[in-house]
């Protein structure tokens, strides 16, 4: 049992804050959920009474890639956090072998202080750039989680095209590749979204885009293999799954939200590296 904080008037209690060379990192505890914020934006949040389960609605999501490959054996998580997603995946999954990379060391200690995060023979973390880290090793995975965020934004090395076409080069022939992304599908604000699918179109053989309910989080879903599944499909396999494993509760409704409209990108360019820093680039990214 955890010691519960709540601060004047009941509000959450700040439990830590720290400005680095990456992030102005916050933690606050309300008494039943803490939560890791980056500036103003919240990154992740862990019920007190229960460190494995997260409020954030959208790592369910993430689960969804087990509906493409069912043999999912080796994970590479892009950013730690709080570490909600890969605690939860190690905990519900023994047969994983989940390494993470996490560009902030001060993250590191946060997740490990203040959010129950262990590493261990089953999950490994890496300080270092997620892009340096991709370029440097070797190792193949057979699912790439990518979650990188500096406040509500992903570094733009970490979007572009150069960086995806890097990036696939360490899955496993079968392999799948989960991008939660802060963006809308259609619309003025779609262009990050419509930008990351052009570049996916080039890379994967299928593309699942699932907008979490509720919020700008998108969850795309890019496979390697295999044919494109029907909404309809994609939706009894998770049932399944939920029934089998019964760790995501609300699975099949999650894969309920899988867009099957048609993406356009003609209109728009490819995300490049040439793109960093210019009008171009920043035209692409949310306000």
């Amino acid at each position: 049992m955890f010691q519960h904080f709540r601060g004047p008037g009941g509000y959450p209690k700040t439990l830590f804050t720290k400005t680095t060379e990456h992030h102005q990192i916050v933690v606050t505890d309300d008494g039943e959920v803490r939560h890791l914020k980056f500036g103003d934006s919240l990154q992740s949040g862990m019920y007190v009474d229960d460190p494995v389960q997260s409020d954030f609605q959208y790592t369910e999501y993430f689960h969804l890639a087990w509906v493409f490959k069912q043999d999912i054996r080796t994970v590479l998580f892009l950013g730690l956090g709080g570490g909600s997603a890969p605690k939860k995946f190690h905990a519900d999954y023994p047969e994983l072998d989940i390494d993470i990379v996490e560009i902030d060391p001060e993250v590191v200690d946060v997740a490990q202080q203040y959010f129950h995060f262990r590493s261990g023979a089953r999950l490994h973390v890496t300080v270092d750039d997620a892009r340096t880290y991709l370029s440097n090793s070797d190792k193949r995975y057979d699912l790439i989680v990518h979650d990188a965020y500096y406040c509500e934004t992903v570094p733009f090395h970490l979007i572009t095209r150069e960086f995806f076409q890097m990036a696939v080069t360490r899955l496993t022939p079968t392999g799948v590749f989960v991008f939660n992304l802060i963006s809308d599908v259609i619309g003025p604000d779609s262009m990050l979204f419509r930008g990351v699918y052009k570049c996916w179109q080039e890379l994967f053989q299928t593309i699942y885009v699932f907008p979490v309910e509720q919020k700008r989080n998108i969850v795309l879903i890019g496979c390697l293999a295999g044919d494109a599944i029907s909404k309809d499909e994609v939706m009894l396999r998770a049932g399944r799954l939920e029934t089998e494993r019964g760790n995501v509760p609300r699975l099949q409704v999650h894969a309920q939200h899988l867009s099957t409209g048609k993406v356009r990108t003609d209109d728009i360019p490819f995300i490049g590296d040439d793109l960093a820093g210019s009008q171009g680039g920043r035209s692409f990214m949310p306000v």
